[in-house]
């Protein structure tokens, strides 16, 4: 029987360049969608499974202590990666401002393996990474986010020149995406944006605790999906 993989193959090029550089982030736009499932009871009070479908404009609105129906225009969530593929954070991001308004959650560890098509460039050209991240605790009482953890995977294109994140207009790393379980989120026409620009893409599991409603409930990730899209800032 012949195995399907998701595979990265090349050769990693190590090239020294500047801690400035390093140190830098690159932000960009990243509707997503999630499959929660939520502890519930049936009238005769046995436990039952409650399904319930969450997008990012939810993560923000708990992130800054709204309700989840609140319309959301200039803050949007997004995700902020280090040019040392060191670490990440998916934040709130204000479009107006340009600035981030909240951190919904911060890796805790990230693990990339990177690929390199030229051989002249003086960095790879893209990368695949599995990281750990933890969800803050952030809002109000009466709605917000109260921690949980989320496993992320999936791939982003490099600047070859300098080897930080970068959004392309044409999306040539699809390949693989069936296989590695990263198709494109589900947007909504709030969410969706007209731009075709693609960083890359994203799924993950995870645990979040939600505060709807003045209620607490501990919300299973079985499934969810990142667009990482245009870049925001800087």
């Amino acid at each position: 029987m012949k195995m399907r993989a998701c595979l990265v193959v090349g050769a990693l090029v190590l090239t020294a360049t500047t801690p400035a550089i390093l140190a830098q982030t690159r932000t960009f736009r990243t509707p997503a969608s999630l499959e929660g499932v939520v502890q519930d009871t049936d009238l005769a009070g046995k436990p039952t499974y409650n399904f319930e479908g969450f997008i990012g404009r939810d993560l923000v609105n708990l992130a800054l202590g709204t309700a989840l129906g609140t319309p959301r225009s200039n803050e949007v969530l997004a995700i902020e990666f280090t040019c040392d593929s060191g670490s990440a954070n998916l934040v709130v991001f204000d479009r107006v401002g340009s600035s981030n308004l909240a951190t919904v959650a911060t890796s805790t560890s990230i693990d990339v393996v990177q690929q390199q098509d030229k051989d002249s460039a003086a960095f790879p050209n893209r990368e695949r990474f599995v990281m750990r991240m933890d969800v803050g605790t952030l809002g109000t009482s009466s709605n917000g986010l109260a921690g949980g953890f989320l496993t992320v995977a999936g791939r982003v294109y490099l600047n070859p020149t300098n080897g930080c994140p970068r959004a392309l207009l044409v999306d040539t790393d699809r390949r693989q995406d069936k296989v590695c379980g990263d198709p494109a989120a589900v947007k909504n026409t709030e969410e969706m944006d007209r731009t075709k620009q693609v960083a890359g893409r994203g799924h993950l599991i995870g645990v979040i605790d939600m505060v709807t409603s003045a209620a607490r409930n501990t919300v299973l990730i079985p499934d969810g999906h990142l667009s990482i899209d245009r870049q925001l800032a800087p």
